[in-house]
C-alpha cells in the first residue's frame, strides 16, 4: 500500500452524535491520524467532536444533518471554502446529504471522492437524484454493496467491503464501571440488560421491546436492571413509557439515561447487552453474550448458528424478523438462566470474533485501499521548468542542461517542458517541449497537465534586477498552484528583496511550495528573515556544480581559433550594471596590463551573456594596452569549462564564471555586484572578492599576487570543497523526482 504521509482527507458526514456511522468515522479518523494522514471533519457537530480535537482533528460544523434548502446552501458553500482554504484532495463522505453536495462541488474543484455505505439507501427516483457514491466506495456489508451495484448502476469493481474497527483497548471487559453503578443507583449485585442504540423511530423496536418486557422479567427476575443509552426522535417517547412501566412497577427496574460518551463503561457493567450494528460489536469486544435485536429484524443469541448470517447484515439482521416481546423474553430468560460457564464462552468467543476480524488497522486499512482506487494516475508532462531561459545566458543555460540532464539520469524517458523566451530554440537545443514564457494560455495547459513545476535555479526570487520580474515568476508558481501541480524550487539563490510588498509577494507564494532546495546558507537565512513557515527547506548546491566534464581537444581548437593556444592567461568575466563605477573599465584595464607586464599573463574575456557582457568587455580591451582576447560565444558547457580549467586564475562578475572555476580548482576572484557573489565564494571558503564600490587595480592585482603564489594550494582545498557540492548539486533532481514519481491525489 502507498504511503499517506501527511494526504489530507476531509471526512463529511450529517453529525457526531452517538451512532453506529458516527462512531465508524470517529476511530476511523483516529487511526488514519495515527497513519500520519491530516484528516479534517465536517459535520452538524455532535458529542464526538471534543474527541475529536483531542486527536489533532480540525472540526467545522455546517448543518449537513437535514435538506432543508437554507442548510443545502449555506453547507454547499461553506464546504467550497473549507475545501479550497486546506487545500484539501481527497474527501470521503459518510452519509447521503454531505455524499450530495461533495459530489457538485468535486465538479469545480476536481478533487478525489469516495464515499462509505453505513446502511441501504432508499431506492426511490427523488432520492436516487440526491444520492452520489462518489468514485469508488465502501459497503459495511455484502447486500449494501449489491444495493449500490444494482440499483445506484454502481461498478462492482468500485465498491469495496470494510468493517466497523473496534479499538479493544478501549473496549474491554476490565473498564472499571463502578461509578455508572454508583450514579445510576444500581446495586452491585444485580444483573444488568443493556441496550444502546440511536432511539430514532425507525431504530429504537429493542428498546420499545425491553420496556415492555420489563414487568415480566422483573417477576421472574427481581435482582435484574434494564439499561437504556441513547438518543434520538423516539427518546422523548421511551422515557415516557419506561416512566409509566416503572411508576405502575413501583420500582425503577428501566433506567433510560439518554446520550453519553463513556460507552465503554456501560458495555463493561452489562450482563447480557441488546442490540445491533456498531453497539453490539462493541459489547463483543467487551465479552458479553449478546441478542441481536433492532429496528430491521431480529436474530437472537449470538452465537455460531447465527455468525454467518449476521456478519452478513453487518449485525444488523437486515431482512430477517421483527423483534417480538415473545422471541426477546425467550432468548432473554435462556441467558439469564445459563451456568456462568455458558455466558463466558459465549462472551469469549465475541471478543476473539472482534480480534481477528474488527481491528482498528483492519479498518484503516479499507480506507487506504479505497484511497489508492482513486489516486490520480501519473500526468501527461512529468516537469514543467521555468527560469531565464532562452535569453543567451550562459549561466542559466548550463542551469537547464544540469536540471535535465540529472533528470534523465534518473529516469531517460522523463517528460519535460521548459518555458523559454525563444522556445524553437529552446526545444532544439535540450530535446525538450517548450513554450514562450508570455504564452499564459499554454502555460496554464501545461501545469494542469504536469506533475511538477521545476523553478529552475538562479536568483528567481529577488527584486535587485527588478520588482516586474519577481512579479512574473511568482504569478507562474500560482497558476501551479491553480493547476495542482506541485511546485519545486531547484537549487535557487533567495534575495535581495528590497521592498516589503515584494518580501510579502514572495513569502505568501513560497508557503505552498511543495520543495524547497537552495544553492546556499544565506538564501535559507532571507527566508528565515522573511517568516517562511513552510518547512520543507534545505540547502543542497547550485545545479551547475554537477558539471565537470571537460574537453581538453576542443578547448585547444578553441583557443587556437582566437590565437592563444600556447599563451598563459587568466580568464575574465564582467557585466554591464546600473551601478558601475566610472572608473571601473580604467582600473580593470590598469589590472589586466599589470598582469600581462608582470607575469606574462593574457586577459581572456568570456562573455557569458553575450547582449549584456560583449560591450564593457570591448571597452576594458579598448583602454588596455597590453592585448587582450575574447572568446566568441558559439562555445559549449565542456568547452568552457576545458578554458577555465587551462587558466591561472579568474575574475568573475557572473555567478556561474565563480561556479566554473570552482568545478575546475581554478582559482577565483569575484567582483560582488550582487550578495549571491559573495554568498557563493563564502560557500567554496574563498575570500579574494571585493563589492563594486570599492573596486580597484590595487586590490585584485593584491589578489592575484596571493593567487598566483598559494595557486596549488587554493586549488586543492576547491577540490576539497566541490567535492561533495556535486552531490549535493545532483540530489537537486532525485528530490525532484521522487516529487513527479510520488503518488497524488
Amino acid at each position: 500500500m502507498s504511503s499517506y504521509e501527511n494526504t489530507k482527507v476531509l471526512m463529511a458526514l450529517m453529525g457526531m452524535e452517538i451512532g453506529g456511522a458516527e462512531t465508524h468515522v470517529l476511530e476511523l479518523c483516529k487511526s488514519l491520524r495515527r497513519r500520519g494522514l491530516d484528516v479534517y471533519v465536517v459535520s452538524n457537530g455532535g458529542v464526538y467532536v471534543e474527541e475529536l480535537v483531542r486527536h489533532g482533528i480540525k472540526h467545522f460544523k455546517l448543518p449537513l444533518h437535514n435538506k432543508n434548502p437554507k442548510n443545502l446552501i449555506t453547507s454547499y458553500f461553506s464546504l467550497k471554502r473549507i475545501i479550497k482554504e486546506n487545500d484539501i484532495r481527497l474527501v470521503h463522505a459518510h452519509a447521503r446529504i454531505p455524499a450530495f453536495l461533495c459530489g457538485l462541488l468535486q465538479k469545480h474543484l476536481h478533487f478525489r471522492f469516495v464515499t462509505t455505505a453505513h446502511a441501504h439507501f432508499s431506492n426511490a427516483m427523488a432520492y436516487k437524484l440526491l444520492t452520489n457514491f462518489g468514485e469508488a466506495s465502501l459497503s459495511v456489508a455484502q447486500d449494501i454493496k449489491e444495493n449500490l451495484v444494482k440499483n445506484y448502476r454502481m461498478s462492482e469493481d468500485n465498491v469495496f467491503l470494510t468493517i466497523n474497527g473496534i479499538d479493544t483497548d478501549k473496549f474491554t471487559p476490565d473498564v472499571d464501571f463502578s461509578d455508572i453503578l454508583s450514579e445510576l443507583d444500581i446495586p452491585t449485585d444485580c444483573k444488568r440488560i443493556v441496550n444502546i442504540s440511536r432511539m430514532d423511530r425507525d431504530m429504537s423496536h429493542a428498546a420499545h421491546r425491553l420496556i415492555e418486557l420489563a414487568p415480566q422479567l422483573y417477576e421472574k427476575n427481581p435482582n435484574t436492571r434494564i439499561v437504556i443509552v441513547g438518543s434520538g426522535n423516539d427518546y422523548d417517547a421511551i422515557v415516557e413509557k419506561a416512566q409509566g412501566i416503572n411508576d405502575s412497577m413501583g420500582i425503577k427496574h428501566i433506567i433510560v439515561t439518554g446520550t453519553r460518551t463513556d460507552i465503554p463503561k456501560f458495555l463493561a457493567a452489562a450482563d447480557i447487552f441488546v442490540g445491533v450494528s456498531r453497539s453490539v460489536l462493541e459489547a463483543m469486544a467487551c465479552a458479553k453474550p449478546a441478542i441481536l435485536a433492532g429496528g430491521q429484524g431480529y436474530l437472537g443469541v449470538l452465537n455460531k448458528n447465527v455468525l454467518d448470517t449476521a456478519i452478513a447484515t453487518n449485525f444488523t439482521c437486515r431482512g430477517h424478523e421483527e423483534v417480538a416481546v415473545q422471541n426477546l423474553s425467550k432468548d432473554l430468560f435462556n441467558l439469564l438462566d445459563s451456568s456462568p460457564k455458558k455466558l463466558a464462552e459465549l462472551g469469549s468467543m465475541a471478543r476473539t470474533i472482534i480480534e481477528e476480524n474488527y481491528s482498528l488497522d483492519k479498518m484503516a486499512d479499507d480506507a487506504l485501499m479505497l484511497y489508492d482506487c482513486v489516486r490520480k494516475p501519473n500526468r501527461a508532462i512529468d516537469a514543467v521548468i521555468s527560469g531565464y531561459y532562452g535569453s543567451n545566458n550562459h549561466g542559466d543555460d548550463i542551469l537547464l542542461k544540469a536540471i535535465t540532464d540529472d533528470l534523465r539520469a534518473i529516469h531517460p524517458e522523463i517528460k519535460i517542458t521548459v518555458i523559454s523566451k525563444r522556445p524553437k530554440e529552446t526545444k532544439s537545443i535540450y530535446n525538450v517541449e517548450s513554450i514562450q514564457r508570455f504564452n499564459f494560455p499554454r502555460i496554464i495547459a501545461s501545469l494542469r497537465k504536469a506533475n511538477l513545476l521545476i523553478m529552475g535555479g538562479g536568483s528567481l526570487i529577488q527584486d535587485l534586477t527588478s520588482t516586474k520580474s519577481l512579479i512574473y515568476y511568482v504569478f507562474v508558481m500560482n497558476l501551479a498552484a491553480l493547476a495542482r501541480a506541485k511546485v519545486m524550487l531547484y537549487a535557487n539563490g533567495i534575495g535581495p528583496l528590497k521592498l516589503e510588498k515584494n518580501q510579502r509577494r514572495a513569502a505568501a507564494a513560497l508557503e505552498k511550495v511543495e520543495k524547497i532546495t537552495l544553492r546556499d546558507q544565506q538564501s535559507k537565512i532571507v527566508l528565515q528573515e522573511l517568516g517562511l513557515k513552510n518547512e520543507s527547506v534545505i540547502v543542497t548546491a547550485d545545479a551547475a556544480f554537477g558539471f565537470t566534464n571537460t574537453n581538453p581537444d576542443a578547448s585547444s581548437a578553441l583557443l587556437d581559433k582566437i590565437n592563444l593556444i600556447g599563451k598563459k592567461y587568466f580568464c575574465v568575466s564582467i557585466r554591464g550594471w546600473k551601478t558601475l563605477k566610472e572608473d571601473f573599465v580604467s582600473e580593470m584595464a590598469v589590472f589586466c596590463d599589470y598582469m600581462s607586464e608582470k607575469h606574462g599573463l593574457y586577459p581572456l574575456f568570456i562573455p557569458m551573456q553575450p547582449s549584456n557582457d560583449a560591450e564593457i568587455s570591448t571597452q576594458v580591451m579598448e583602454v588596455a594596452k597590453r592585448q587582450s582576447y575574447y572568446l566568441q560565444e558559439d562555445f559549449t558547457i565542456e568547452e568552457i569549462l576545458s578554458v577555465v580549467a587551462g587558466a591561472e586564475f579568474l575574475v568573475g562578475m557572473r555567478l556561474h564564471s565563480i561556479i566554473y572555476g570552482a568545478n575546475t580548482a581554478t582559482p577565483v576572484i569575484g567582483l560582488v555586484y550582487d550578495p549571491k557573489v559573495s554568498s557563493m565564494l563564502n560557500e567554496l571558503n574563498q575570500k579574494y572578492y571585493v563589492d563594486l564600490e570599492d573596486i580597484s587595480a590595487g586590490k585584485l592585482i593584491n589578489f592575484s599576487e596571493e593567487i598566483l603564489e598559494k595557486r596549488d594550494e587554493i586549488s586543492r582545498e576547491l577540490c576539497k570543497i566541490t567535492r561533495p557540492m556535486i552531490e549535493k548539486a545532483q540530489s537537486n533532481a532525485q528530490i525532484a523526482y521522487d516529487i513527479i514519481n510520488r503518488d497524488e491525489f
